[in-house]
């Protein structure tokens, strides 16, 4: 039965959380999307941004804003999407294994025949499907507001972008998971892995007019999430293949973490 795993009960604990942010997330985009082409014939955005001078890299700005495309890739992509996708897989990941401990449940998981190891696999399978799950209203009612807006927004592009999103999500995820496993504070887990990722996008934003940065850009994840414009140019592989090896890094820290660490009772 599903409630008997680990998975199972944290998929049907996380369902309204992955419900409400897959639907804000992907009708935030969709209104975008409907409302694209009235914003494009109110304003010159490229002229706008142009006036804008180097400050417009901040914002991303580096497709063509008066094309839906490079008009969410400013508008949404570029930071709150972003920042929407890692604080909900980071507030998911930092209550798995902290969260547990403060609420004083984590003897009771335990007393059940499973492992810590598989503890920390199955929870965060589950951010990983809560994740996915929010990204798939995004494309959807992305694509949904585009038709009925009239406006090109290719498809595959789209979950091209949304797989690097997810990506990005789940390597902050794994941060907040491994620290939560390591520290037993949910607090610190979720504070340093928004802490970094503001650190982060600060880099590769900044990198864009202030050459002294480009030296340490490769070391911002966000280099690797929308370096390549995955939502014009599709998805470069050798760029996710970067965030997933972070994941990778992260995750076996947290098991090995929480496999030796003495529990809160």
């Amino acid at each position: 039965m599903l409630l008997r795993s680990v998975f199972g009960k944290t998929i049907r604990d996380l369902r309204w959380p992955t419900f409400w942010v897959g639907l804000g997330m992907g009708a935030m985009t969709g209104y975008f999307a409907v409302l694209f082409p009235t914003y494009s014939k109110l304003f010159d955005l490229n002229a706008m941004l142009e006036k804008m001078g180097p400050a417009a890299k901040l914002l991303g700005a580096g497709a063509d804003a008066s094309s839906l495309v490079g008009f969410l890739h400013i508008e949404l992509f570029s930071m709150i999407l972003p920042a929407l996708m890692v604080a909900f897989a980071a507030g998911m990941a930092s209550g798995f294994t902290a969260g547990e401990e403060s609420r004083g449940t984590i003897d009771v998981l335990l007393s059940y025949p499973v492992s810590r190891r598989r503890v920390v696999l199955e929870k965060a399978a589950a951010v990983l499907l809560g994740c996915i799950a929010a990204a798939a209203a995004v494309w959807v009612l992305a694509l949904a507001g585009a038709a009925a807006s009239s406006s090109p927004l290719p498809a595959d592009r789209l979950a091209e972008a949304l797989v690097m999103l997810v990506l990005l999500g789940l390597a902050f995820g794994a941060m907040a998971l491994a620290i939560s496993a390591l520290s037993g504070n949910r607090s610190a887990a979720i504070g340093v892995a928004i802490g970094v990722m503001v650190v982060m996008y600060l880099i590769d934003a900044l990198a864009a007019v202030v050459d002294g940065l480009n030296a340490i850009r490769p070391l911002s994840l966000f280099r690797y999430y929308m370096g390549n414009d995955p939502l014009r140019n599709g998805l470069n592989f050798a760029d996710a293949g970067v965030l997933a090896a972070v994941i990778a890094v992260f995750l076996v820290a947290a098991l090995v973490a929480f496999d030796r660490r003495d529990l809160a009772a």
